[in-house]
């Protein structure tokens, strides 16, 4: 019986069907749903292992300005004074800042993992043209997307090892935002080599199926697919987008 995926025996469901483009762009949204889902998941290990406050401007105060100068009493005269007595900082929860800042994240993924697949359809299919290719971008798409499958099963175990590895943190009001970014890198550090293992767990998996589904989609020879994958999946390393 053939396998449902191409994620354990590629070579065995690439010759039993070709690439389909539905089922290629339904696994093209799981992808993009994994990587936004990786900046929730990023987000409840942060919040966990990091704790304490942060001094932030505040908000109901108004700029220096307008209350120097005599400004402010300018504007009394016209019932519009300000609240110059409010403290210019405040304490906030760390994790409001943290959730704030990834949550910028959500739009990127969602927008920026169909570019990436795009990107990494078209150099497959050049470099399959180049070997004299044959089949449609479609089919091309499809196998990208399958490609980039493995990270559904892989993010989650980089997730539980960061969570596993990462040390717990405490911010106290008043630390330099500099000193903040380096205890954070520094207790992230002996959960590195597991991502970088994952990471590269991820791409010879992804080159796999690309060969088999290059083979199969674009009439090629498993060397030349082999070697198209291996330097697409290169490229796309170099260029930071896996």
């Amino acid at each position: 019986m053939a396998p449902r995926t191409p994620l354990l025996r590629p070579d065995r469901y690439f010759a039993n069907r070709e690439p389909d483009l539905a089922r290629g762009l339904a696994v093209a949204a799981i992808v993009t749903l994994a990587a936004i889902v990786l900046i929730a998941g990023l987000g409840a290990v942060f919040t966990a292992k990091i704790d304490g406050t942060v001094l932030v401007d505040n908000p109901e105060r108004p700029p220096d300005m307008f209350c120097d100068g005599g400004m402010n009493e300018t504007f009394e005269e016209t019932n519009a004074s300000f609240d110059c007595s409010a403290p210019a900082e405040i304490e906030r929860d760390v994790d409001r800042i943290l959730d704030r800042a990834l949550g910028e994240f959500y739009g990127l993924m969602a927008i920026g993992m169909p570019i990436v697949l795009l990107i990494a359809a078209g150099l497959l299919h050049a470099g399959t043209a180049l070997v004299n290719g044959d089949g449609s971008f479609g089919k091309t798409l499809s196998v990208t997307a399958w490609g980039f499958a493995p990270t559904v099963v892989t993010l989650p175990i980089g997730l539980l090892a960061l969570w596993l590895l990462m040390d717990p943190v405490t911010i106290t009001p008043g630390t330099d935002p500099a000193a903040i970014e380096a205890a954070i890198l520094g207790t992230i550090q002996p959960w590195l080599p597991a991502a970088l293992a994952l990471n590269l767990a991820t791409s010879v998996w992804g080159v796999a199926i690309w060969t088999f589904g290059l083979e199969r989609g674009r009439s090629v020879t498993r060397a030349q697919a082999v070697a198209v994958a291996a330097v697409v999946m290169g490229l796309l390393a170099v260029g930071g987008l896996l």
